[in-house]
C-alpha cells in the first residue's frame, strides 16, 4: 500500500477508534453527556461521526483546512463522553497522546499527497518523531497525576539542574555542529 494511503488510514483507523472509546464511555452516569439521560451516548457520537467526515473530506481533497475542526470536534466527544472518575481522568492524558497521533498521522498524509516524493529516510525520520512527541506529552501530562511533591533543596535539585545544564550543553553542541561550515576536500585548494 501507499505510504499516503497507509498513513491515512491509521489516521481514519485512528480517529474511529477514538470515537468508539468515547461514545461507549458516554453512557455512564457520570458523564457530561449523561444528563441528556438514555441517549447520552449521541453526543459524542454525532460529534464523532461530524469529525469523521470533516477528516475524509481532508484527506480526500487533499486540504488541511478540514483537519482542525475535525480533532476539535474528537476533543470535544472525548470531554462530553468521558466519565468523572480518577481512572478516566488518568485516561484523559492518554487520549491526548492519541489525539496527537491522529493529527500528525493525517498531516503525514497531507504532506505526501503535496510533496509527491517517497524517500524512506524521511519515513522513518518523520516516524521517530511522531513516537517522540506523542510519548513525551503523554508523559509529561500524566506528571501532574502523580501528586509527587518537588524537591525544594538537597541533592535531588542539584542532580536535576546539573542534568539539565548538560542536556542543554548536548542540544547546542549538536546544533553548533549541523550549523558548521562546509569543509573543503583536501588537495582542491590551488
Amino acid at each position: 500500500m501507499a505510504p499516503r494511503l497507509t498513513t491515512a488510514a491509521l489516521a481514519l483507523g485512528g480517529a474511529a477508534a477514538f470515537a468508539a472509546v468515547s461514545t461507549a464511555a458516554a453512557t455512564d452516569g457520570t458523564s457530561i453527556a449523561s444528563a441528556a439521560g438514555r441517549s447520552a451516548w449521541m453526543i459524542p457520537g454525532y460529534l464523532s461521526l461530524a469529525a469523521l467526515a470533516c477528516m475524509v473530506l481532508g484527506l480526500t481533497l487533499a486540504d488541511a483546512r478540514p483537519i482542525g475542526p475535525a480533532l476539535a470536534l474528537l476533543g470535544a466527544a472525548w470531554l462530553v463522553g468521558a466519565p468523572n472518575s480518577d481512572a478516566w481522568h488518568a485516561l484523559t492524558a492518554v487520549a491526548g497522546g492519541w489525539l496527537l497521533a491522529v493529527a500528525e498521522l493525517t498531516y503525514w498524509s497531507l504532506d505526501f499527497k503535496l510533496a509527491g516524493r517517497d524517500p524512506r529516510a524521511i519515513h522513518f525520520r518523520r516516524a521517530a518523531a511522531i513516537a517522540v512527541l506523542v510519548g513525551a506529552s503523554v508523559g509529561l501530562a500524566m506528571v501532574p497525576m502523580l501528586n509527587v511533591s518537588p524537591p525544594t533543596a538537597g541533592i535531588e535539585l542539584t542532580v536535576a539542574g546539573l542534568l539539565g545544564a548538560a542536556a542543554l550543553i548536548a542540544v547546542a553542541a549538536s546544533l553548533a555542529w549541523r550549523l558548521r561550515p562546509p569543509t573543503e576536500p583536501a588537495g582542491t585548494r590551488g
